[in-house]
């Protein structure tokens, strides 16, 4: 099938993902997992419509465009309040994509609802669950369940801004049905899960 972006015409198979022959920016898809459209950063502008790049498969005729005046506000305002609300110290590629965008947390002032604030969490002796970094993407929540593993040893708590990923009932992980495979580790963006091997 043939499709426009950006005014070239590309030629993709059937069941193409947009991301794929787009590649705009974004955090929440993982190639592995089945999270799809949660973040917004890879919106791209479809027949005048915004759609999530990641969720979204090419058809016939369409015409995309990925970077737009709008998308670009649209990015750089999703940016800031990840920045904003959530420490970014171990996430590089977020950090730089704020710079590209030329970002300005600040200028939103202070929020009353931040994720910065939690303390990290060291319940085994693998790896650290620190959700002052988690920007709420549910990779690893899906990694752990239906995507990857199966076990579903993390789940959801809490709603909007304040919404992370936890335990079920909030228990200790070594009381989970987690086998400490690392899979969550392996596709969190953001360092929120990470290995006790790196904390000095």
């Amino acid at each position: 099938m043939r499709l426009k972006v950006n005014g070239q015409e590309v030629e993709v198979q059937e069941g193409t993902l947009l991301l794929e022959i787009t590649d705009p920016p974004h955090l929440c898809y993982h190639p592995h997992t089945e999270t799809r459209g949660l973040c917004r950063l890879c919106l791209v502008e479809v027949d005048g419509r915004l759609l999530p790049a990641c969720a979204t498969q090419a058809q016939e005729g369409m015409e995309v465009r990925t970077d737009t005046e709008d998308l670009r506000i649209l990015r750089r305002t999703l940016l800031e309040w990840l920045a904003l609300t959530t420490d970014l110290s171990q996430a590089p590629s977020l950090l730089e994509l704020l710079k590209a965008h030329q970002g300005q947390p600040q200028r939103w002032g202070s929020v009353s609802l931040s994720r910065r604030e939690r303390e990290p969490i060291r319940d085994n002796p693998f790896f650290l669950r620190d959700y002052a970094k988690c920007v709420n993407c549910r990779r690893c929540v899906d990694a752990c369940g239906d995507g990857i593993m199966g076990v579903y040893a993390l789940t959801l708590e809490g709603r909007g801004l304040m919404a992370h990923p936890t335990t079920p009932l909030d228990r200790p992980l070594p009381e989970t049905p987690c086998v400490f495979c690392g899979n969550c580790i392996q596709v969190c963006p953001t360092g929120a899960l990470r290995p006790l091997s790196m904390e000095v």
